[in-house]
């Protein structure tokens, strides 16, 4: 009996760590479900890396796993003597969902510029 294995489909969305300057961002998009966050937990095992700012503007949807990796990073750069990383940018989808988990005061949030605008990290 002979198998057939269809080709992996490229996932919808990407969990990413950027260097800009000194600071280590985490970056989301697209659709964060369990298989990106799989593939990106897995690139890091052991432990998850350490970061200064999120940045979550362009998700389209996440799971209640992709929130988790934002919040364990979050406790990771804590707990190493750093402080909380700042959600530098947040689409609805990720908004909406730190707000019905309760989560919404957990991450620290960028303040506003006078314009109205965020400040660059």
């Amino acid at each position: 009996m002979s198998r057939r294995f269809e080709p992996l489909r490229p996932l919808a969305g990407s969990i990413t760590v950027e260097v800009e300057g000194d600071r280590r961002v985490l970056c989301l998009q697209g659709d964060i479900d369990s298989a990106v966050v799989a593939r990106f937990t897995a690139e890091y095992a052991p432990e998850l890396p350490l970061i200064d700012v999120i940045d979550a503007g362009d998700v389209s949807f996440m799971s209640s796993t992709g929130l988790a990796v934002m919040l364990r990073c979050s406790q990771a750069a804590v707990a190493a003597g750093g402080e909380r990383p700042v959600l530098r940018s947040e689409s609805p989808a990720v908004r909406y969902l730190l707000k019905q988990s309760g989560l919404d005061s957990a991450l620290r949030r960028q303040p506003p510029t006078a314009g109205g605008l965020p400040s660059a990290p």
